[in-house]
């Protein structure tokens, strides 16, 4: 700690060593080339520095700089324009009109296309993907954006099986299913799959790692609710991806990264290539991607995660060792079998994986102010996840004829994502007009190998088709906006219509990766009134105790298909209005037609004051809705658990089961927010910005897993009863609105950019977001009171409030002279706590509490360009190989592996990770 502290302190007093250096101040006035007309709300920068001033209303512009050489001059609709300072005091420009596209909105949070982040009412971050991908560590989106946006949080799923796949993403602390993710700033549809533990235990949510990182341009975060603006989800806020449409440029770009013990070696190669359509800016860029995973060791030490426990005696799944059956008989096997305890190892925190991805984004011009264009991609992804080894005296798990030392079964997920977008953009009497489609696709298949269904005996196969699902979203829009300048100083109104349909589809697997083959009708005999006997049937019972369907995951079954849809109509109107040259107001309504809901509406507004040009103040309010996803209402999964060291088979039933109705668990309902923001935004002396923000988001009847009901429970109705017999599960689980909660935050972001005499530039860049989530509210349905500690147990309770960091601080410095290039970033990740249930008591089951200390993880990274267009960087994400605190059991369980790190405040616990990178440009 001490070490980066001096670091960041160093690198700080580097950065500011000229700040008082002498300045110089440019004047001037912008006007159109084509009328000779003031533009106002030009971008004027000095090149190489992000920050600058905008034009006002007549034009002018005033900038300080120091030590930049060029001024760029940027506006929607009008070509970049270079100016050479050269001792200059005053830089008249005439802007010359765009002869190729209309440009998209500038910045996400604004239907304006003038407005930018400087000016907006609402706290965005704008990320250049482009320049991380040439100096950081990581290489996929959503690790790119973990380790740079302090608001955002990123982590593969703790509860293994499908939702290992998937890196879920977050924004503020909320669900990974409230928050909304854009393409361009176009809807984008999300995954299929349910994530399981972590982050979105029970939700679905975006899956960012599907899109190739060589495609995106950059990255805006809008840090606020935004419903009545983009649509539901928007409760968190948006993220918009913008793609790139350079044209005329090769880019590669290849990276290997392995961990300390040589294992989890991570590759992934991009290549990005644009071409111009015709003469009239017309482009085409497209990108593909390979990416690859191998296998991971557990982290920590290298007994970490070691089996301690019995291996080869009987009933090893819920005994320790005893006067029968010793540790000594033990290892005298595993010797005689000429292993040793390592043969028992699990995976690390990372699956095995090799991933295709191919995106494009490609703009037409039809005529003068016409564009048609398009964008879109598919993506195939393998992702192997192998659960707790299946040890050889888990003996109604394992068959020793068939696996003498037992088996470690393998889950392998083949996603296939697809997308495309097309649209026309036009300007209709001063109107600019767009009408887009977006489809989307993402499925799932359950391929289960190096496993078997127990219950089958030797007849069982090795390998299973455990079925597969998909979800898909096809939306239809229309959108106007107009700017008028005559009405005080300017207004845009904006206005569209939104048509979309989502669908979602389970198909089962074959028979043996989710039957129990030692099912057996029980019948009764009955007389009728004349005293003729008959048979009645009693339903089912099974005749052993070996555990049915595939191993680490069951297969659907029949009765687990559904091919089913819903519709949504929705309606907006967007206004903001510049009441003065320094006071900005915005309102936005949405009304929205669900054919499953209803109707609902939403609204927006927001303020933006500037008391002088270096600090203004901003607030917004806002309302939210979330409609549960599909897949929540119909996804249905057997799985293994482990409670207290011992497997626990369990179901999970979806919101239309049978069983679930009989419980009393009621239809699930859509999730209602509200927000809040206020913040300040300051530049108090040139190339420095700093922004501050508080808010408080409140969110109604949030949907999540109830607790595990149990078989033992007689109490249950027989509808529940029967799934435990049908499932050959012990425990079972329910999707419900079961909880409300608070959340309240302060997010600061800082940046200063400085270019120095030599030519050399810095950046240091500062973030920070910090919250708290309290449950406001506990549902409880009728006549199930005496459940209310399973209704929403401890483990839920803390996986919403405590189980992603309370703090989070990013701090980053670069620096770049001649052909070298150096990054130094440290990350703070505060403390989590974690609930682990420990069996199925009732009323209330036993959990035991771990809180692991916060942890702060550094990268560094150097850069060599060899050429003018071929660059090498070295470095190491997690320098110091900061793993955080070892789990601790808890008192009297059943020990049976050695512990190892067991929080993943970063997303994952790899340790120190060395990379090597080759970046060409030509």
């Amino acid at each position: 700690m001490k070490k980066i502290i001096q670091l960041v302190l160093l690198l700080s007093l580097f950065l500011g060593q000229s700040l008082y250096a002498q300045k110089r101040v440019i004047t001037g006035v912008v006007t159109s080339a084509d009328d000779n007309q003031p533009v106002p709300g030009v971008s004027v920068r000095v090149k190489g520095l992000n920050e600058g001033a905008v034009t006002k209303s007549d034009g002018s512009y005033e900038i300080s700089i120091r030590n930049g050489k060029y001024l760029v001059f940027s506006f929607v609709g009008y070509e970049n324009q270079e100016e050479f300072v050269d001792g200059k005091t005053k830089i008249n420009v005439s802007l010359k009109p765009s002869t190729g596209l209309l440009n998209e909105v500038s910045i996400v949070g604004s239907h304006n296309a003038n407005r930018t982040k400087l000016n907006s009412a609402n706290p965005v971050d704008i990320i250049d993907i482009k320049a991380l991908q040439e100096t950081t560590p990581q290489v996929s989106v959503t690790q790119l954006l973990q380790y740079v946006s302090p608001s955002f949080h990123s982590s593969v799923s703790g509860g293994g099986d499908a939702a290992s796949a998937t890196s879920t993403a977050q924004l503020r602390g909320l669900g990974v299913d409230q928050l909304l993710v854009l393409i361009n700033g176009k809807r984008r549809h999300k995954s299929s799959n349910i994530s399981w533990g972590g982050l979105g235990n029970g939700a679905t949510g975006y899956d960012l790692n599907s899109i190739p990182t060589g495609s995106i341009e950059r990255i805006e975060i809008l840090r606020d609710g935004a419903a009545a603006q983009y649509g539901s989800d928007a409760i968190a806020g948006v993220i918009n991806i913008v793609l790139k449409k350079n044209t005329d440029q090769l880019s590669l770009t290849s990276t290997a990264s392995t961990r300390r013990r040589g294992d989890g070696l991570t590759t992934r190669t991009s290549s990005n290539y644009g071409v111009k359509l015709g003469e009239k800016g017309g482009y085409l860029n497209v990108t593909g991607e390979f990416a690859t995973q191998a296998v991971s060791l557990p982290t920590g030490n290298d007994d970490a995660g070691l089996y301690i426990g019995p291996a080869y005696g009987g009933g090893a799944n819920t005994r320790g060792f005893d006067q029968i059956y010793t540790k000594e008989i033990d290892d005298a096997i595993i010797k005689s079998r000429g292993i040793d305890r390592h043969y028992f190892d699990q995976r690390g925190s990372t699956n095995k994986a090799i991933d295709g991805l191919l995106f494009f984004n490609a703009g037409v011009p039809l005529k003068q102010d016409v564009e048609l264009y398009a964008f879109g991609g598919i993506s195939h992804r393998n992702s192997q996840f192998t659960a707790v080894y299946r040890l050889p005296g888990w003996t109604e798990r394992n068959n020793t004829f068939i696996y003498p030392d037992g088996f470690l079964p393998a889950m392998d997920n083949i996603i296939t994502d697809k997308s495309f977008a097309v649209g026309l953009k036009a300007k209709v009497k001063n109107w600019n007009v767009d009408i887009s489609n977006v489809y989307g696709t993402n499925g799932f298949g359950n391929e289960i190998s190096n496993s078997l269904n127990a219950s089958y005996g030797q007849r069982t196969p090795r390998k299973f088709n455990a079925g597969s699902y998909n979800a898909s979203q096809n939306t239809g829009s229309i959108d106007f906006s107009r700017y008028f300048d005559k009405v005080l100083k300017g207004i845009n109104v904006a206005f569209g219509g939104q048509y979309r349909v989502e669908t979602y589809q389970i198909i089962a697997g074959e028979e043996a990766s989710y039957a129990k083959a030692d099912l057996r009708a029980i019948y009764g005999v009955d007389t009728t009134s004349g005293g003729i006997p008959y048979t009645t049937s009693l339903g089912y019972t099974p005749l052993n105790g070996l555990s049915p369907g595939s191993q680490i995951h069951a297969g659907f079954r029949p009765s687990n298909e559904v091919d089913v849809n819903r519709a949504i109509s929705a309606a907006y109107a967007d206004v903001e209005l510049n009441v003065t040259s320094k006071w900005l107001l915005s309102g936005a309504l949405r009304v929205e037609h669900y054919s499953d809901f209803g109707s609902v509406f939403t609204y927006k507004g927001a303020t933006r004051y500037s008391f002088a040009d270096w600090l203004g103040v901003r607030g917004s309010i806002n309302t939210g809705f979330r409609a549960p996803d599909l897949a929540q209402f119909y996804y249905t999964e057997t799985s293994t658990t482990f409670q207290n060291g011992v497997a626990i088979d369990q179901v999970t039933a979806n919101n239309v089961n049978p069983a679930t109705k009989a419980l009393g668990i009621p239809s699930l309902t859509p999730e209602r927010s509200k927000g809040y923001t206020a913040g300040l935004t300051s530049s108090p002396i040139p190339n420095v910005e700093f922004t501050v923000d508080a808010y408080q988001i409140d969110i109604k009847d949030r949907v999540g897993n109830t607790g595990r009901f149990s078989a033992t429970d007689t109490n249950l109705p027989a509808d529940v009863r029967a799934l435990f017999v049908q499932t050959g599960t012990v425990q079972a689980k329910f999707f419900y609105n079961s909880f409300s909660t608070t959340t309240k935050g302060i997010e600061f972001t800082g940046s200063y950019r400085f270019l120095f005499e030599n030519g050399a530039n810095a950046t240091f860049l500062a973030g920070g977001n910090f919250l708290e989530t309290k449950l406001t509210k506990v549902n409880t349905p009728k006549g199930l009171e005496a459940y209310r500690y399973i209704i929403f147990d401890e483990s839920e309770k803390t996986r919403v409030t405590s189980n992603i960091p309370s703090k989070k601080i990013t701090l980053q410095g670069t620096y770049n002279i001649n052909k070298f290039n150096f990054l130094l970033r440290t990350v703070y990740f505060g403390s989590v706590t974690l609930a682990t249930q420990l069996n199925a008591t009732f009323p209330k089951p036993d959990y035991y509490y771990q809180t692991f200390s916060p942890i702060w993880v550094t990268d560094i990274a150097a850069g060599y360009k060899i050429t003018p267009n071929i660059q090498a960087t070295v470095g190491a994400n997690n320098l110091f190989n900061v793993l955080g605190d070892y789990t601790v059991p808890a008192p009297g369980s059943n020990i049976t592996r050695n512990p190892g790190p067991g929080a993943t405040q970063a997303g994952t616990t790899t340790g120190v990770q060395p990379f090597v990178r080759f970046t060409a440009k030509f």
